[in-house]
Parts: structure tokens; sequence; C-alpha cells
């Protein structure tokens, strides 16, 4: 068990580690020289046009609002541009049409080009060769205003060659699509390996909860990153993975929260976990219906999400007055770092305050993943103990199972050698009155005939006594015979008080038959040399000092100071047993094998 605890500690750190030396390494292979005044050309300046009339001029990127459905726009510039550069635009779920010196050059979001039941058009993000010669140029878009929404977002557009316009992006969005990446990354291994340790460790199902909360961090992460549009041109795909992303985002956070803090009231948690899983369906079924498309449901998860928060957060401050427990601390201070960044990314969205979406959100996914990765660790190592405790505790109830069988065996035989005793003495009148019979007649072969048949019936005697306490008497006489079956010499000098406590009496049965069940089977594993088993015990100043020694032939299996079993992976149980017991009565136990003789011994305090 610790082996898996160590195992499991070292995965959230070695997880770490790797995701910063991916971002370092990412980062450091994109190194290059700041461009070149004009390398990178932004058209900001332009005019528009609506078909309602208004007309005048902008800068860009802006946000043209209340806007009827299906309203068109047009926007028209003029810049200059040399031989073989590019012209990089960006449309936000609106269709449109590009005009390069009055030539239709490009169009997007055509009718039957996307989703049939998405209402407008996925965002795009897209380069457009310029002519050959360059020189002045005269740009004219025509947009057509979404249907669902009263607002157009109108980016702004750059010039510059193929890998000026692929570095600026990289600038711009590399942290945020690296990010992105090592989420899912992080998300797909934190849902897989906890799989394989699920039936051993329960709680081991948390993990795979907040892989998948990475996971769906990390698909809206790279559904709303500018470069992955740029480099992914699959714009319907990228749609669904935002939306999806964010909208199931909290269902894993609520699960895992519900796993790891275990709250008293679960009944908040709940409640938000059904309102998400049918608030994230109904937005399916309107989005595949053509009803509302996912950008029209987000105002709902705009006012769920805050409102999750609170409660969230109150769930968890309520639980923290009443609890000690490091792990809800840490937990709490986490959403709320979370959810700081999260409302900072409602705000950005709404405002613009900087053009990178989702990089509050996932500065703030960075520090709670920091936090996170310790709480898990804290929460893991305790149920490692739980489980270390649980297998113990069915340990000594099976050794104690075996000792209740060992007395009941002691019992019945000693009833059975009593019901013979007395059938005996119910018949004992009757052949003395034939033995007398046979005297008189001096018939002495029949006499000794009858002797030898009488003394023939006679039961067996009792076996030895061990020691004077009947419970620690009967294991021990059980692994004796054991020891010996197995050809294994054995000599046994027990003091033991004849009453002791019900506890300690158990106990001291668990110790001993630990010992001499280890020493038996050490005996019959060896395939050659002198086998023996010596038990021996002596008591002095209420300190009651056992010791078990035996031959062994198999070399010792250690980790550190600790013996491993014999019978299967990890560290003996039967020894941790042993050293548990000894140190509940505040005592000890030591053990050691050399020279092909392997020396146990536990004391523990009788007083």
């Amino acid at each position: 068990m610790k082996k898996l605890w160590k195992v499991f500690s070292l995965i959230p750190i070695i997880l770490l580690a790797a995701t910063l030396c991916f971002i370092a390494v990412f980062a450091a292979s994109y190194r290059f020289d700041a461009p070149s005044e004009g390398a990178v050309q932004a058209v900001t300046h332009v005019q528009y046009e609506i078909d309602t009339g208004v007309s005048g001029a902008i800068e860009l990127p802006t946000t043209l609002e209340s806007l009827e459905p299906n309203t068109a726009v047009t926007l028209t510039a003029t810049f200059s541009a040399d031989p073989g550069e590019m012209l990089l635009l960006k449309s936000v779920f609106a269709p449109m049409k590009v005009f390069i010196n009055g030539e239709l050059t490009w169009e997007y979001g055509q009718e039957g080009s996307y989703l049939p039941f998405l209402n407008d058009p996925p965002t795009i993000l897209a380069s457009l060769p310029l002519p050959n010669k360059g020189g002045e140029i005269s740009l004219r878009i025509h947009y057509r205003s979404l249907s669902q929404r009263n607002e157009l977002v109108l980016p702004a557009f750059y010039v510059g060659t193929t890998d000026a316009l692929l570095k600026r992006q990289l600038v711009q969005d590399s942290f945020s699509f690296v990010f992105s990446l090592v989420l899912l990354f992080l998300g797909l291994v934190m849902i897989v390996v906890p799989l394989g340790f699920i039936r051993l460790i329960p709680s081991a199902a948390s993990f795979s909860w907040l892989g998948l909360f990475y996971f769906a961090a990390g698909t809206w992460g790279c559904g709303e990153c500018d470069l992955t549009v740029f480099l992914f041109p699959y714009p319907s795909l990228l749609y669904a993975m935002s939306y999806l992303g964010f909208f199931i985002i909290v269902i894993p956070l609520l699960r895992f929260t519900l796993l790891m803090v275990q709250p008293k009231s679960r009944l908040p948690l709940r409640v938000l976990l059904w309102v998400y899983r049918i608030s994230v369906a109904t937005a399916l079924l309107l989005q595949l219906s053509g009803y509302a498309d996912f950008t029209k449901s987000l105002y709902w998860f705009f006012i769920l999400f805050p409102f999750t928060f609170l409660v969230f957060l109150f769930a968890i401050l309520k639980d923290l007055r009443s609890s000690q427990r490091q792990t809800i601390r840490l937990l709490a201070n986490g959403i709320v770092l979370l959810g700081s960044f999260a409302f900072l990314e409602l705000v950005n969205y709404w405002l613009r305050l900087i053009p990178l979406l989702t990089l509050f959100f996932q500065l703030g996914v960075l520090g709670f993943l920091l936090l996170l990765t310790v709480v898990a660790g804290y929460f893991l190592r305790d149920s490692l103990q739980i489980a270390a405790e649980k297998d113990l505790l069915e340990f000594q109830m099976k050794a104690v199972n075996n000792q209740l069988a060992l007395l009941r065996a002691q019992v019945k035989k000693i009833a059975e050698t009593d019901a013979s005793i007395r059938a005996q003495h119910h018949d004992l009148r009757h052949q003395f009155t034939v033995l007398r019979e046979l005297n008189e007649q001096h018939d002495r072969e029949k006499l000794e005939h009858y002797l030898g048949t009488l003394y023939e019936r006679l039961p067996s005697g009792r076996e030895p006594t061990l020691c004077e306490n009947f419970a620690v008497n009967a294991v021990v006489s059980h692994y004796v015979d054991m020891a010996r079956r197995e050809g294994a010499e054995v000599s046994t000098s027990l003091v033991i008080p004849a009453e002791l406590p019900s506890e300690l009496e158990c106990d001291l049965c668990v110790i001993i038959g630990n010992l001499m069940e280890n020493a038996a089977e050490a005996c019959a594993r060896m395939t050659e040399g002198h086998r023996f088993v010596r038990v021996s015990s002596h008591l002095q100043h209420g300190i009651l000092t056992i010791a078990v020694d035996n031959s062994f032939e198999e070399p010792l299996r250690k980790k550190g100071d600790v013996f491993l079993s014999s019978k299967r992976e990890g560290e003996g149980v039967g020894l941790t047993s042993v050293l548990a017991v000894a140190k509940r009565h505040d005592g000890n136990a030591q053990f050691e094998g050399k020279d092909g003789v392997f020396q146990a011994s536990a004391y523990v305090r009788l007083d």
C-alpha cells in the first residue's frame, strides 16, 4: 500500500513538472527576432455602411450593436502591400464576402457551407493572398449580422508575409494554445491512469473527475484560441469544443468536490449537478433543433456560473467552519482563486479589456491546478492510510477468527475426551465384574486379552499444556503441530499469565500466531538443512517479552528496514500487524535475519 501511495503521490508532481518543461521547451523553440518595422501592418481605419443608411468611419476592432438580425454591413479600406504578402481576416459568426481591387476573392458562411443546425457560421481565421505585384490595395467586405444576436464583432485586419503573420499569432496566442494542449494531455492522463486503481483504491475516481475538469478546460481553451483556428481549419468542430467545454466544465468540478470534501449537506451541490446536466442537455437539444445556437444559450450559463460559484463557496465554507481538514482549506482557497479569475473572464468577454479570450480563466486554472494538486495529494494520502488500516484490520479479524477456530477445536477435543471418560466410567463396574470372574476362574490368557482390549479403549491423554493461558495455549499448540508436520524441531518455553484482559489476550494471540505461522511457513520452504522453531517468553516488571526464532533458507526481501512479504508484493502484513499490536500496548517489535536464523521479538506492557 505504501508503494501505491508513493506512485500516486508522484503522479501530480511528474505531471506538473512535465507541464512546465513542455511549456518552457515549446516557448524556447519559437525564439525569434522582433519583426522589423512594417513586417505586419494592422488595418484599423475603415469606412462602414449599414443597409439602414447609417455610414461613417470607425476604428477596428469594434462591435456594432443594436443591429437587427441579418443586417448587411459593408466595410471599405485602402492600404499598401508588398509583393507576396497576405491578408489575415477573422469572422466572428458572421457570413462575409471579400472583394480585393473590386474582384470577389473569398466568401465564407454561405448557406450549405457549414452544419445545417447552425444558424450562423462558426468563427474563422483565414489568410488570403494579395495581388503579386503589391501596391495600393482596395478592400471591400460585405458582412451579414448574426441571426440570433443584435451585435456584430469586427476584428482588425492584418497584412504581412505568411511567416510574419504566423509569428504575430504565436506571440499573441502561444500561451493559451500551449496551456490548452497541456490541459488536454493532463486531463487524458488523469482520466485513464486512475481507472486501473479504482478497484483497489476507490478514491482514485476523484482523479478521473479532476482529469475531466482539466480536459474540459483544455477543450474550451483550444476552441476559443485564434491560433487553433488558424492552424486547424475545422471551425465547426472548434465551435463545438469551445462551447461544450465551457458548458460542462463545472460538472466534473462538482463531482470532484463531492468525492473529496464529502460535505455534511450534499443537497446544494447535487441540485447544482442536476441543473447543469439539464442545462447542457437543453442547450444541445436547442442547438441540434436549430432553435437556438450555443451563442444564445451562453447567456443562461453566464447567469448560472456566478450563482454556482456562490453556492459552491458557501458549501465549502460551511464545512470549513466545522472541520480542521487541510484539504478543505486548500480547496476553498482554490475555488476562490478560480472563481475570481472566472469572474474576470466574464467581464472581459463583455468589455473586451484584452483581445485574448479565456486568458484570465486559464491563469485561474493554472493556480487552481497547483492548489488542487496539493489537495489531491493530501486526499490520496489519507485514502491510502485508511485503506492500509482497513487491510490491517481485516488481517487482524482473520487472525481473531482463526484463533476462535482453534479454541473451538481445542474445546471440541476436550469435550470428546471427557465424553469418552464418562462412558468408560459408566462401563467400569461391568468391566470389574468381568475381571473378577476371569480371575476367579484362573483363566490367565483370557484375562490378559481382556485387559489389553480395555487398555486400547482408554481415551488418549490431553495434549501437554504449553502455557497457563488457555487461549494462547490453543494458538501455540496449533502452530507447533503445523511446524512439526513440516519436519521442524519445535521447542517452547512460555510464561504467560492465565488471566488477562480479553483485549490483551486476543492481541497476544495475534502476535504469537503471526510469528509462529511465519516460522512454520519458512521451515516449509526449506529444501535442505536443519529445520527448527524456538518459542519463548518471559515476564518481568509487568513487561511480557516474546521471542520466536526459526530457520530459513530463501534470501530475505527487504526495502530499507522493512521486510517484504514472501507471498505477495509489498510489505509483509503479518509483521506489520505484530508491530502495530505491540505499539498499541506501549511496546515494540524487532525483526532480524542472519546466518540462516530469523529472529523475531516483541514486548508488551501488561499493567
